[in-house]
C-alpha cells in the first residue's frame, strides 16, 4: 500500500516493477500462506487505473505474473527453509548423541564392561558419523556434496563424502593441497573459468568451491570441501560454517586417535583388576605367585621369574623361562639384578647388551632389555620380579605402572600368606623345640587311623620321656633343660621318616606317629632313637653329663583300633619301662 501510494504520488508507472524484488524478497521472511494472498491483494490497488486507462493486457499480464512470482519464490523459499531447518535438526541431533555419549562413559565406572564395550565400539564407527556431518553439511550450505581429505604421503586422499556414488578422482595439487600447506581456508566461485584447479575432479562439473583445514593445535589433519555446479553458490556465512564444522571433525579424529590408547589403558586395568583379584583371594604363595607371573605377561609378554628371599640368599619360586634351578637358593651377588637387592628401587634398561656382567645367576639366552622389580613390605626386601625381553622394545610407562601395582599387591598378599603361615604354625608346633604340639598331635592321630581303616595298614605310636629330668633343672638351671629338651628334640626329628610325625607331648615327654609301621619295625625306630639320645653328651658349668629315655609302643590295630585306647596302652608301656630300670623301649603286646 506504501508502494502504491508513492507511485501515484509521483505518477511513474514504472515503478511498479518494483513490487516484484519486493515481493520476492519477502520470502525469505513470511511463508507461501502470507505471500500468495499478499500478492493477490496488490491487484486490487491498482484497479482504477486497471479500468480507466484501458489497457487490460498490459494489467491483466503485470498482475498474473506478479502473482507468479510471489507463488514461485515462496515454494522455493520454503523448500531451502526447509532443509536448512533438517540441517540445523541433524547436526543437533549428531550432537546430542556425542554429548549423551561423553555423559555415559563419565557417570559409568570403567568396571561396567558393558558401557565400556560400547563406548569403545561407538568410537570405532568414525566414519560413519563424518558421513553424518558430510550430509548436514551438504545440506546446510546447499551443496552438491561435501568432502573430507586427509594427508597421504606428498599428497591427499578422500577419506569419506556424502556423496554415496563416490566419483572423485585424485589430480592433486590445486586447492585441497593448497589448503592443506598452508593450513588457511580458500574458496574459488569460477573453478573453471578462472583455471583454477580443486584437485579432484567429479563427473559432474565443479564451479564453486570451499576448502577449510582440519586442524589440530599444528598439525594438518585434512581439509573439509564443499563443491557445487552452480557459479558464485557459496556466501560468507557458509565459509563461517564450514569452519565450525571442521572444528568439529577435529573432535571426532582426536577421539579415533585416542583410541587405541584408551582401548590399551582399558584392557590393562582390566589385566590389573582381575589379576590383583586373584592375589588377594589366596593365602598360597605359589598360587600367589603363579598368578604374578600370569598376570604380568598379559600386560607385557615376557619370561618371568620370581625369586624370594631365604637366608642370604634368594630361592627361584617361581618361572615361565626354560630353567631347570626352580626351588634352588642363588646369591645374587656379581648380577645385573642384584643393583635392585642394593638400591631397592625399580630398575628398567631397554638395552643390556653391552653390559659385561651377567643378568642371572643362571645363563640366560637372546635378553636384549629387562625390567626388574623388588617386592617390598614396610620397606623391607624379600623378593624380586624380574621380567626379559627377548627384543629392545620396551615396556611404556603405562605398562610399567601397571606391572609395579601388580608387584606392590603381590609384595602384600605373600607378605600375608608369610604371616598366616607363621601363626598358623604357632597354632600347631611347639614354641621351643619346633615339633608339633599335643593338640596337633591329637589331630594327626585320628586322621591316620581314620586313614587305616580304609587301607588297613598298621600303625604305631611312640611315647617317650627323658629319665631324671628334674634333677637337670635343679642340678644345672632350667636353660640348661631347655638346651636338652631342644637336643632330644632334633634327634627325634632325625630318626623318623617324612612321612612320621614327631611330637612334644608335654613337659619332657615326646610322641610319634609311624604309619604303616607295625610293633616290630616301630621297636627297630624307637631303639636307634634311644641308642642316639644315650651317646649324646651335654655340658653345663664346665661338667660333662649324659641323658637316656625310655619309650613305650602300642600298635594298631593288633592292640587296639581306637585312639584313646591307643594313647593309653603306649603311656602304660612308657609306665613299666621307667620302673623297670628306665633306658628302655617296652611294646605294649611284650606285657599285657
Amino acid at each position: 500500500m506504501l508502494l502504491a501510494g508513492l507511485i501515484q504520488m509521483l505518477k511513474f508507472p514504472w515503478l511498479k516493477l518494483a513490487y516484484f524484488p519486493l515481493v520476492i524478497s519477502m520470502t525469505a521472511l513470511y511463508t507461501p500462506s502470507v505471500i500468495i494472498p499478499l500478492s493477490l491483494i496488490i491487484p486490487f490497488l491498482w484497479l482504477k487505473d486497471f479500468i480507466s486507462t484501458g489497457n487490460i493486457t498490459g494489467e491483466a499480464a503485470f498482475s498474473f505474473f506478479l502473482i507468479a512470482a510471489a507463488v514461485v519464490s515462496s515454494v522455493l523459499s520454503n523448500k531451502l527453509r526447509k532443509g536448512k531447518d533438517k540441517a540445523v535438526t541433524s547436526l543437533k541431533t549428531i550432537k546430542d548423541k556425542a554429548m549423551n555419549m561423553v555423559h555415559e562413559t563419565d557417570m559409568d565406572s570403567i568396571s561396567s564392561n558393558k558401557a565400556m564395550s560400547h563406548y569403545l565400539a561407538s568410537m570405532m564407527k568414525t566414519d560413519e558419523e563424518i558421513k553424518d556431518l558430510l550430509q548436514t553439511i551438504r545440506q546446510a550450505v546447499f551443496a552438491d556434496s561435501a568432502n573430507l581429505f586427509v594427508p597421504h604421503n606428498d599428497g591427499f586422499m578422500l577419506r569419506c563424502s556424502s556423496d554415496e556414488s563416490s566419483d572423485i578422482d585424485i589430480k592433486g595439487n590445486g586447492i585441497i593441497l593448497e589448503c592443506m600447506k598452508d593450513k588457511k581456508m580458500l574458496s574459488s566461485s569460477e573453478v573453471n573459468e578462472k583455471k583454477i584447479e580443486a584437485g579432484y575432479t567429479k563427473n559432474n562439473k565443479i564451479s564453486s568451491i570451499i576448502a577449510a583445514p582440519v586442524v589440530d593445535g599444528s598439525a594438518i589433519l585434512g581439509c573439509l570441501s564443499v563443491e557445487s555446479s552452480r557459479y558464485h553458490a557459496f556466501r560468507e556465512p557458509d565459509k563461517k560454517t564450514l569452519m565450525m564444522f571442521a572444528d568439529y571433525i577435529v573432535r571426532v579424529l582426536e577421539r579415533e586417535r585416542i583410541y587405541p590408547k584408551i582401548k590399551r589403558d582399558y584392557n590393562g586395568a582390566k589385566i590389573l583388576q582381575e589379576e590383583s583379584s586373584k592375589l588377594v583371594s589366596s593365602l598360597n604363595i605359589d598360587f600367589i605367585s603363579e598368578k604374578l607371573c600370569e598376570g604380568a605377561t598379559k600386560i607385557v609378554f615376557s619370561k618371568v621369574y620370581l625369586f624370594l628371599s631365604k637366608g642370604k640368599g634368594f630361592e627361584l619360586i617361581h618361572s615361565t623361562g626354560n630353567v631347570n634351578e626352580k626351588g634352588k637358593r642363588f646369591n645374587l651377588k656379581g648380577t645385573i639384578i642384584n643393583m635392585v637387592v642394593e638400591n631397592k628401587i625399580p630398575i628398567y634398561l631397554s638395552d643390556i647388551k653391552d653390559y659385561r656382567i651377567p643378568v642371572m645367576p643362571f645363563k640366560t639366552e637372546d635378553v636384549q632389555s629387562l625390567v626388574v622389580m623388588p617386592l617390598l613390605y614396610e620397606n623391607n626386601l624379600f623378593g624380586l620380579f624380574v621380567m626379559l625381553m627377548e627384543k629392545t622394545e620396551f615396556p611404556d610407562t603405562f605398562q610399567r605402572e601397571l606391572i609395579n601395582v601388580m608387584c606392590n599387591q603381590a609384595a602384600t598378599s605373600i607378605a600375608n600368606a608369610k604371616l598366616h603361615a607363621e601363626i598358623e604354625k604357632l597354632a600347631i608346633t611347639d614354641g621351643l623345640t619346633g615339633l608339633f604340639n599335643h593338640r596337633t598331635f591329637q589331630e594327626k592321630l585320628t586322621l591316620e587311623l581314620k586313614r587305616l581303616n580304609r587301607f588297613s595298614e598298621p600303625l604305631s605310636i611312640l611315647i617317650s620321656d627323658i629319665d631324671y629330668f628334674k634333677k637337670i633343672n635343679d642340678n644345672y638351671g632350667h636353660p640348661v633343660g631347655d638346651i636338652v629338651l631342644k637336643e632330644v628334640a632334633q634327634k627325634l626329628r632325625d630318626t623318623v621318616r617324612d612321612v612320621d610325625v614327631a611330637a612334644r607331648y608335654g613337659g619332657e615327654e615326646f610322641a610319634a606317629i609311624l604309619p604303616g609301621t607295625d610293633s616290630e619295625g616301630a621297636k627297630i625306630i624307637a631303639e636307634r632313637l634311644r641308642k642316639e639320645i644315650r651317646n649324646a653328651s651335654f655340658s653345663a658349668n664346665g661338667t660333662q653329663f649324659r641323658i637316656t629315655i625310655s619309650i613305650g609302643i602300642a600298635t594298631s590295630p593288633s592292640d587296639t583300633k581306637k585312639k584313646e585306647d591307643l594313647i593309653e596302652k603306649a603311656d602304660k608301656a612308657l609306665y613299666h619301662a621307667k620302673h623297670n630300670g628306665r633306658n628302655q623301649t617296652v611294646l605294649w603286646n611284650s606285657i599285657k
